[in-house]
């Protein structure tokens, strides 16, 4: 267990120095961290379902991704000129997962309200937080902080977990309600 309490005053420790707990590089590491939380939350509800593990699988590699990504930045990863934590390809491959699944949907011509079955809202759920925290990569983006290709990253994750969780829902024989 940690011993030293060095946050009381509201500064915490990263690789590159004390920063406020409020910062915008502080704020998207914890936000990381709650996505990395979360599909852990999401996998072992997948898990329990045999047609659901290439999903789970997939999203075990992102948690370890993210878990890299929140390091990186941690370490002044592109402030530093360090290389990326990702490559292209990762961006790549999963544009092809979203196209190879978006083609066996449903067509999509209105809101989807997220609910049933609950391994699709736990996904749901996941894709929400993965889009707050691209929203708080802009302005480390912006500030040299974050690589363009972990923007990136983020950018497709969510696209690809709104993908997931319309598969999941038809995988567990659900139907998609609509607004």
């Amino acid at each position: 267990m940690k011993r030293v309490h060095r946050g009381d005053e509201g500064l915490t420790d990263i690789a590159m120095g004390r920063y406020p707990k409020d910062s915008p590089l502080v704020e998207f590491v914890g936000e990381v961290d709650e996505l990395v939380a979360i599909l852990g939350l999401v996998r072992a509800a997948l898990r329990r379902h045999q047609e659901l593990r290439p999903v789970e699988e997939a999203l075990a590699k992102d948690q370890r991704l993210l878990m890299r990504i929140a390091g990186d930045i941690g370490m002044g990863g592109a402030r530093k000129g360090l290389d990326p934590p990702l490559s292209n390809d990762v961006v790549e491959d999963m544009d092809r997962e979203i196209s190879e699944l978006w083609k066996k949907l449903p067509p999509l011509r209105r809101f989807i309200v997220p609910g049933p079955p609950l391994e699709a809202a736990a996904v749901n759920w996941a894709r929400a937080v993965c889009r707050r925290v691209e929203r708080r990569a802009v302005e480390l983006l912006r500030q040299g902080f974050l690589h363009p290709e972990v923007y990136r990253y983020l950018n497709r994750l969510s696209d690809l977990l709104f993908v997931y969780l319309r598969h999941v829902t038809m995988l567990m024989g659900a139907n998609e309600e609509y607004l």
